[in-house]
């Protein structure tokens, strides 16, 4: 029995909300909007949380980001275009953060095994909690969680500073485990990232960085939404760091090659929902493509529909141009195994199949139970990041200040090398 279902919250009343319409096409055009307010107006303005018909002071384009129906390298390319660095650096951190914490987790695989082997436990414990379930349908009497909690449900997004005020009233006040909110979180964000969401609930924790906790304020939360939750009280007055008796392991990172420039006639190409990044540039009419889309373990997670409807969309607007334009044999499936994926390259006279390499998070663990089976029948699997993954990845190793030292190099890099868009775009 799930722990929660569609009616999580309850209804929002009819309003403007965030939309985001599942093609790249419109992932473009809200990068294309959002341009020229990534510098002053991104800078002054970013940590107000208006509401959501009111968010245009943040870019929204994390969901696009998120499965990479535009890469990273491009949304940096387009601001550095228009901005200076130093113009643009409050915003171009924040791509980058998505690129330390995804680093992180893969450097520290051992925090993800832990997170869902406490999160199995406590969702069985948490079926009778009573403080849990008025949390997640929004009935806690905390306004400003209660309001977030339906527009999370409803929407599939929150404001930045709304998750992080979130997230404290749930660990420090509500006195919840985190990875049930982080779980919460994950399976209803658009832009719900296994490394970003995990790490950001172990840091407002004080669990990322040892003893420093986020500990959300009633002043605080009035002035950075223009004072829509005034009247806020009952919250926690201090946040002693939650205790972790998980051993720490020290980082260990993986270099993987950097994308094919074209495949041969017995190489294919697998396509995972959660990484549409053009990797290969040079696909012609001869390179077969499989796309990936796990529907079983959407449902098995308990993800929301809208999570689930919106990455397959994002998958088939991805592939099916490649299909229509340059006349790729494009198949997808929506059962990803060992025999699916086998069955496909041997109609295909494949012996090789390249993948971008996937993410720690359920896509991993998925992944994790089909790959040996490949191998065992003979199919060799290369796997691939783009350039600045493998650059940076080898830098997440500790905190994000150490990190940020570099982080203009690479972005410039993404501002004048001619293939970025090639290595990071769809």
């Amino acid at each position: 029995m799930p722990l929660t279902s569609n009616s999580e919250a309850n209804d929002l009343p009819p309003t403007a909300v965030p939309t985001f319409p599942p093609t790249r096409h419109d992932a473009l055009a809200q990068l294309d909007s959002f341009v020229s307010l990534a510098g002053d107006d991104y800078r002054s303005k970013r940590n107000y949380d208006f509401g959501p018909a009111k968010q245009r002071h943040v870019s929204q384009l994390s969901p696009y980001l998120r499965n990479g129906l535009i890469s990273e390298a491009e949304v940096v390319s387009a601001v550095l275009r228009t901005h200076t660095y130093k113009d643009a650096e409050k915003f171009l951190q924040e791509v980058f953060w998505r690129v330390y914490w995804k680093g992180y987790l893969e450097n520290r695989s051992y925090i993800w095994k832990d997170y869902r082997e406490d999160l199995a436990s406590l969702k069985i414990d948490a079926e009778n909690d009573t403080p849990f379930h008025k949390a997640v349908s929004a009935t806690t009497g905390i306004e400003c969680l209660d309001t977030w909690s339906r527009e999370l449900v409803e929407t599939g997004y929150l404001h930045n500073h709304a998750r992080m005020w979130f997230a404290s009233i749930w660990v420090f006040t509500l006195r919840l485990p985190w990875q049930l909110g982080a779980d919460f979180f994950l399976r209803h964000l658009l832009d719900g990232d296994p490394a970003s969401n995990t790490l950001s609930w172990r840091w407002v924790a004080g669990l990322h960085t040892k003893g420093k906790t986020y500990l959300a304020r009633p002043s605080n939360i009035a002035r950075y939404t223009a004072d829509r939750f005034e009247t806020v009280s009952g919250l926690a007055t201090q946040a002693s760091p939650i205790d972790d008796s998980h051993p720490h392991h020290p980082a260990k990172y993986n270099e993987i090659p950097p994308p094919p420039s074209q495949l041969s006639q017995t190489e294919g190409l697998l396509v995972l929902d959660e990484d549409l990044r053009k990797h290969t540039p040079s696909l012609d009419s001869t390179s077969p493509v499989l796309g990936l889309y796990p529907e079983r373990l959407y449902k098995d997670e308990d993800f929301s529909p809208k999570v689930a409807r919106f990455r397959q969309a994002c998958l088939r607007d991805t592939l099916d141009p490649l299909q229509s334009e340059h006349g790729c044999p494009i198949e997808h499936t929506t059962n990803p195994n060992a025999d699916r994926i086998h069955e496909w390259a041997t109609r295909h006279n494949l012996t090789t199949l390249y993948l971008a390499n996937p993410q720690i998070g359920p896509w991993g663990d998925l992944w994790g139970t089909i790959s040996p089976q490949l191998e065992e029948r003979g199919i060799a699997l290369s796997y691939f990041r783009p350039w600045w993954e493998n650059e940076l990845f080898a830098k997440a190793t500790s905190g994000f200040f150490k990190f940020k030292k570099d982080i203009d190099q690479v972005a410039d890099r993404m501002r004048t090398d001619d293939n970025s868009r090639d290595d990071g775009s769809s």
